[in-house]
Order: structure tokens, then sequence, then C-alpha cells
């Protein structure tokens, strides 16, 4: 049910699985953590700007212009622990941000599933 209405919220096009998500990484994009601090401190994705969730609902663009964000990146690759609070994000941004706005499909379980590697704080 789950994944249906985030088919219906977000396209399968949107969400990205750790793979690919990889790949888009390395192709330039940028990553942004939308989980709480406490939360991106214990193990994130290197490279990540920690921008919480709320933050993007309440300020929008200007949250990630706020975080030092560099906007006009081709890509930006969202992430959460599950992949529901960057799911939110993404479909929050889409207005800004477009298509260049990509949720990471089951969030840092499923990046580390996958044995891809978290840091402390995103360093």
């Amino acid at each position: 049910m789950m994944n249906f209405l985030k088919s219906l919220l977000f396209g399968s096009g949107h969400d990205l699985g750790p793979d690919d998500a990889m790949s888009a990484i390395h192709a330039g994009a940028l990553v942004i953590d939308v989980r709480e601090p406490q939360e991106f401190a214990a193990g994130a994705i290197a490279g990540a700007i920690n921008v919480p969730l709320g933050q993007i609902q309440r300020q929008g663009l200007a949250a990630l212009h706020t975080a030092g964000v560099d906007v006009d990146a081709p890509t930006f690759l969202l992430v959460c622990r599950s992949g529901a609070r960057s799911g939110s994000a993404c479909l929050a941004l889409r207005g800004a941000l477009g298509e260049r706005a990509k949720n990471l499909a089951g969030g840092v379980m499923a990046w580390d599933s996958q044995g891809l590697p978290l840091t402390p704080g995103g360093r």
C-alpha cells in the first residue's frame, strides 16, 4: 500500500535505489539529509548536508539557501531513515527543483543494507 501511495505522489522516476543513488552522487548529485541533527550525527552518507524536513516544509527552497546548498546543482538526492520523510521533502521541493529532486528509496536503512558507507555527520 505504501509503495502504491508513493508511486502516486512521486512517480517511479523520482525514487532511486541505493545503487542508482550512488551513481547519481558520482555524477554530481548533492545529498540533502532531511533527518533531525542527532540522527544525522549518528551516521550519514559522506558529503551530505543536513536540512531537517521541518525546515524544508516551513521555508521551502529558502531552507536550502540558508544551509549553503548550491540550488543550481543538476540533481538533489533527498535522504532520511526510511525514505518517507525524504519523499515528503522531495514533494515539497518539486515546485522549485522539478525533476532534479530525487528520493533515496528505503533511505539510509536501504543504503546501509547494501553495505554502502555511512560516516558520522556525513563527513
